[in-house]
C-alpha cells in the first residue's frame, strides 16, 4: 500500500498547508488519494477531504490501541489508492509532551509509513542541515523519505537550503513553498476554519496546487510512497465480523453547526445495529420520523446561535424526546444546543433546546483542551461505573449553573465532567468509540430498549 506520512518540525511550520497542496496536486494527476490526520482534530481532516475528494480520518494511538490505528488505516485504503498522512504538533511530540504515545513518530512506527519531514527555511541556509540532522537522528527505528521546506524566499534561498541538506544528510529535498499569505489557511478560535465557512477556499486550494506543482517534486513523493513497503496487519479487530440485523433508528444532528464526527463512531453504531438518519437543527423542522435515539456532535453552534433559536419546533420537540426518556447522546457544541441558552462571544443569549438548566458562554479565552480518560460518574445508558473511555476536549465556552448529576468523573482524580438528565447525556469530551466499543453497543441496545417500548414520543413510527 502506497503511503507517506508529511510531518512537521514544530507546530505552526506548515503541515496542513503543505499537506493540502500535496493532496490537490495528487489529486489533479487523476490519483486516488486516502488522506489522514494524526491527533483527534476534526477540522484539518475537513480541508483534507475537500483537497482529496475523499473522506479524511484520524490515527490517534492514544485514542485508539495500535490494531485499531491499523484498521482504521485500513478502513480508510481505498484501492490503488496513496495514503497521505498528515501529522500533529512537532515529529516527536506526543500526549503532554512525554513519551511518543499520541505522536507523529509513533503512527509512523505503528504502520511501517515513511516520513517527509516539513521544516521551515526562513532565515537560514547551511543551519537547515543541523535542523534537520537532529530529527533525523533523534529516533534511528523511523524512516524518513525527505523533506519540504516552507518560508522559503525564492529559488536562490532554496538551492542553498537543498545543498546543506544533500551534502551532510544525504537526504533527498522535494522541494520549497514559498512565502505567500495568499495560501496560507487562517485559524479561528477551535484551531483552524472549518470548510464550510472558509470563502474561496477552493480557489485557494487550485493556486495552492499550482505552486506545488511547480516548486516540489510530486513525483519523487509518490516514488518514495510506493517504496512504504508492507503494512502490517492488525492482529484483532473491534468491529463484527458480521454487520447485526437493524434493530433501532438514531437520528444524528448534522449541518454547518454540528459536523464533528469520527467515522468510526457512526461506523460502529451502524455495526450494532443502528440505523442511522440525518438531520439539520438549522433547516429542519422536526426530528426524523421514526428515531429511537439521537445523537449531537460538536460544531460551530455559537456561530449559527440565532438561527437555532429561530427553529424553536425543533427545538421543542428535542426537549419533548429528552423528557420522555429517549437516549440523546450529545458532545461539545451539541451540548451547547442542549442548554438552555447560549452567550455568543458578542455576549448575545440565545434560546436553545432547554434540556440542560445551564448557560452555555462563551468566552475570550480557551476553556478546555487536551485528552481526557473519564468513567461513569453514575450508571447511564452507553457507560458502566468502573468502566473507561478516552476521548479529547477543545472548546472556548463553559457551562453556567450545570445540572446536579455529572455524567464523568475525569481520570486521574480530575474533577467530574458533563452532566445527565434522564437520558440524555451532555459533555464537552469527543468520546473515541474505538477506546471502548461497548459504549455503541449500550447506546444501540437503549436506543431498541426505548423503540420496543413504543416510546418514540415527537417521533411517530415513518
Amino acid at each position: 500500500m502506497d503511503r507517506i506520512i508529511v510531518a512537521g518540525t514544530n507546530s505552526g511550520v506548515g503541515k496542513t498547508t503543505v499537506m493540502a497542496g500535496l493532496l490537490a496536486a495528487l489529486r489533479r494527476r487523476g490519483r486516488i488519494v486516502a488522506p489522514f490526520k494524526v491527533g483527534p482534530d476534526y477540522i484539518d481532516p475537513g480541508f483534507h477531504t475537500l483537497a482529496a475528494g475523499t473522506a479524511a480520518r484520524n490515527l490517534d494511538s492514544w485514542l485508539m490501541p495500535p490494531d485499531q490505528v491499523l484498521e482504521v488505516l485500513g478502513k480508510g485504503f481505498p484501492e490503488g489508492a496513496l495514503a497521505v498522512v498528515e501529522g500533529v504538533m512537532g515529529l516527536y511530540d506526543g500526549r503532554k509532551g512525554q513519551g511518543e504515545v499520541g505522536s507523529t513518530a509513533h503512527i509512523a512506527k505503528i504502520t511501517n509509513t515513511p516520513v517527509v519531514l516539513v521544516a521551515s527555511g526562513a532565515k537560514m541556509a547551511r543551519s537547515a542541515a543541523a535542523l534537520v540532522g537532529g530529527y533525523i537522528h533523534f529516533d534511528p527505528a523511523l524512516r524518513f523519505a525527505g523533506v519540504i521546506f516552507n518560508y522559503v524566499s525564492g529559488e536562490s534561498h532554496f538551492r542553498l537550503l537543498e545543498q546543506s541538506v544533500r551534502e551532510h544528510l544525504g537526504l533527498p529535498v522535494f522541494g520549497y513553498l514559498p512565502k505567500d499569505a495568499g495560501v496560507s489557511i487562517p485559524e479561528r478560535h477551535l484551531g483552524l476554519l472549518p470548510t464550510s465557512e472558509m470563502e474561496g477556499l477552493r480557489q485557494m486550494l487550485a493556486k495552492l496546487s499550482a505552486i506545488v506543482e511547480r516548486t516540489v517534486d510530486v513525483g519523487a513523493i509518490m516514488e518514495a510512497a510506493a517504496k512504504a513497503g508492507p503494512l502490517p496487519s492488525p492482529a484483532c479487530s473491534v468491529f463484527p465480523r458480521q454487520a447485526a440485523d437493524t434493530i433501532c433508528r438514531i437520528a444524528v444532528a448534522r449541518d454547518e453547526a454540528f459536523n464533528f464526527y469520527y467515522p468510526e463512531n457512526l461506523e460502529l453504531l451502524t455495526a450494532y445495529g443502528a440505523e442511522l438518519a440525518w438531520f439539520s437543527p438549522l433547516r429542519d423542522g422536526a426530528l426524523p420520523k421514526g428515531c429511537d435515539g439521537i445523537y449531537i456532535g460538536g460544531g460551530f453552534p455559537e456561530m449559527f446561535a440565532e438561527k437555532l433559536a429561530a427553529n424553536k419546533s425543533l427545538r421543542d420537540e428535542l426537549a419533548g424526546a429528552a423528557l420522555e426518556g429517549m437516549p440523546v447522546y450529545s458532545e461539545c457544541g451539541g451540548y451547547m444546543y442542549l442548554c438552555r441558552e447560549l452567550v455568543d462571544f458578542e455576549g448575545r443569549p440565545f434560546p436553545m433546546a432547554g434540556v440542560f438548566p445551564g448557560r452555555a458562554v462563551m468566552r475570550d479565552r480557551r476553556q478546555g483542551l487536551g485528552y481526557a480518560e473519564v468513567t461513569a460518574a453514575r450508571r447511564s445508558f452507553f457507560l458502566e461505573p468502573g468502566e473507561t473511555c478516552r476521548g479529547h476536549e477543545f472548546h472556548w465556552s463553559d457551562i453556567e449553573g450545570p445540572g446536579p448529576v455529572p455524567l464523568y468523573h475525569k481520570l486521574p482524580q480530575a474533577g467530574t465532567a458533563g452532566e445527565l438528565v434522564n437520558n440524555c447525556a451532555g459533555s464537552y469530551i469527543h468520546l473515541h468509540f474505538l477506546s471502548n466499543p461497548s459504549v455503541a453497543q449500550r447506546f444501540v441496545a437503549a436506543c431498541q430498549r426505548f423503540g420496543r417500548k413504543g416510546e418514540r414520543g415527537k417521533c411517530p413510527k415513518a
